[in-house]
């Protein structure tokens, strides 16, 4: 418990006054310090299920970094350093009084989570076409590019891509940007290890499928 509590002073005392301990009182300053700090020290955040805690509470896979995370979800590095703050204090006091199960299900319920417009349940449908090789649909919701046919060519053998295609179905998809126009945003979904971008072209959204591409191509 005194642990616990020094930790959490710590994080009030650099969170308020960064500049106390990092060079710059920037976001990606103070969660390298705080990180850095916990990884040669033992803090409640030590190890993994902080990070799971942060990707579960803001609907984002569990392969992604907390920090990413947090500064994703922000507009600046005062909103992110306060979103930190306030996260990890959160997570101590809970972690003092559940589980890990319990605490996994409680960012479960907590979740911030977006109603799904039009441009993600084009991807829906896109990822459901990617698993089954559909290459009619694939074509029609992508933007024109090379090397196309890798993605119809690499389906699943049926009884799987309907499993898969389930579970895509249950998990959240994220919107984390939108331009100013609104005719380009990025998404983040279960599965993918990198934001996917889509434009809106002749009112109807489409794909950049370049990285997808890459990512097979370099399988």
């Amino acid at each position: 418990m005194e642990k616990e509590f020094i930790f959490t002073e710590f994080i009030e005392h650099i969170c308020s006054r960064p500049l106390m301990y990092c060079l710059e009182s920037t976001f990606n300053e103070v969660s390298a310090y705080i990180n850095g700090y916990s990884s040669a020290k033992e803090t409640p955040i030590r190890g993994t299920d902080f990070n799971r805690f942060v990707c579960l509470k803001n609907s984002f896979p569990p392969n992604y970094v907390w920090m990413s995370v947090i500064k994703t979800c922000t507009k600046n590095d005062n909103e992110a350093i306060a979103l930190m703050k306030s996260t990890i204090l959160e997570f101590c006091d809970l972690k003092t009084r559940m589980s890990k199960d319990e605490l996994m299900q409680y960012a479960i319920n907590n979740a911030n989570i977006q109603q799904e417009g039009e441009p993600e349940k084009i991807f829906r449908k896109f990822d459901s076409a990617l698993l089954n090789g559909d290459k009619e649909v694939i074509k029609s919701l992508i933007l024109d590019t090379e090397k196309a046919d890798l993605l119809w060519n690499g389906a699943y053998p049926k009884d799987i891509a309907k499993q898969l295609d389930n579970l895509s179905n249950k998990q959240p998809i994220k919107k984390i940007y939108e331009s100013e126009d609104g005719k380009s945003i990025k998404i983040i979904a279960a599965g993918w290890p990198f934001p996917i971008e889509m434009t809106q072209k002749n009112s109807e959204w489409k794909i950049n499928v370049e990285e997808i591409i890459k990512l097979r191509t370099n399988k």
